[in-house]
């Protein structure tokens, strides 16, 4: 997710075309949920022009973002760019490399943009994802979460899909729920990511009540085949919500029920930008 750095002229001067903000639209005026966008879904845009793809965002009724990168700028000026159009980070994608070497950094990134939640997005492994990749990484887990936790933050894993392979405790999923601590490590669930290896968002929330404290909404193209554990997949195959496989209402009125914290649609198709109307519109109009 790296992105070329902008210009200090093209930086003031996008700031000057987003202080004049059109009427919000009402697109993100969803019942029961305040949701929040995760900023890769229109990673072209913001690898050009942060500040004017954040008041296209802020125009299509956002109030929250999750930030997967700062393209370019630091994480002060990025915040600048948020409250220049009236948006909110709740969460920082935080990679394994980030925690390992430097998670005070992490923590001073958090802060200065006022979110709460820091993500681990992937568990670097080799062709397969072992097992000792699982007892590796949930060490570093609940140690980040620890740390993360006694500086008033929260950390959550944000699985692929490779994590299903096969284990005598069920998946390989399933050991490392089993070995973080429940109470700092919590999960960020991906509806397409959770479908793609043919899994069953309902069941495994079901299976771990209030671990699973993030939502990404993200539809899977219908008659597209499942169990793919690679935890790589086409972007075609990311279509607005409603539009594919994934039983929205079913897994809301559960994250619901479960006092779920954040709830952000992901698109990761090329056609983001026209899809995450469709995708608002399906969601004001669903009831759970």
């Amino acid at each position: 997710m790296n992105s070329p750095a902008i210009t200090r002229r093209e930086f003031v001067a996008s700031f000057v075309a987003a202080a004049t903000i059109p009427p919000l639209s009402s697109f993100a005026s969803v019942p029961g949920v305040d949701v929040g966008l995760e900023l890769y879904s229109l990673r072209a845009g913001m690898k050009t022009d942060v500040p004017g793809t954040l008041s296209r965002v802020r125009q299509m009724g956002f109030r929250h973002v999750e930030v997967p990168a700062f393209y370019g700028l630091s994480a002060a000026q990025f915040r600048r760019a948020l409250d220049a159009v009236g948006l909110k980070a709740t969460a920082l994608v935080a990679p394994y490399d980030d925690l390992q070497k430097d998670i005070e950094k992490v923590q001073h990134d958090l802060a200065t943009l006022g979110a709460r939640w820091a993500i681990l997005p992937w568990i670097p492994h080799g062709d397969r994802f072992e097992r000792a990749d699982v007892e590796r990484s949930s060490k570093d887990m609940n140690a980040w979460a620890a740390t993360l936790s006694a500086s008033g933050f929260r950390f959550a894993y944000h699985p692929h899909g490779y994590e299903f392979y096969p284990a005598p405790e069920g998946t390989l999923f399933d050991l490392l729920a089993a070995s973080t601590d429940s109470g700092t490590v919590k999960f960020q669930l991906d509806t397409f990511w959770i479908v793609w290896p043919g899994q069953d968002c309902v069941k495994l929330m079901r299976r771990y009540p209030g671990r699973f404290r993030l939502l990404h909404l993200k539809d899977l193209r219908k008659g597209v085949p499942t169990g793919d554990l690679h935890g790589t997949a086409p972007e075609a195959d990311s279509v607005a919500l409603g539009e594919g496989v994934v039983p929205f209402r079913e897994i809301l009125t559960l994250a619901k029920q479960q006092g779920c914290e954040r709830y952000y649609i992901e698109d990761e198709s090329s056609d983001a930008a026209a899809q995450i109307p469709r995708s608002l519109r399906f969601l004001a109009a669903l009831h759970f």
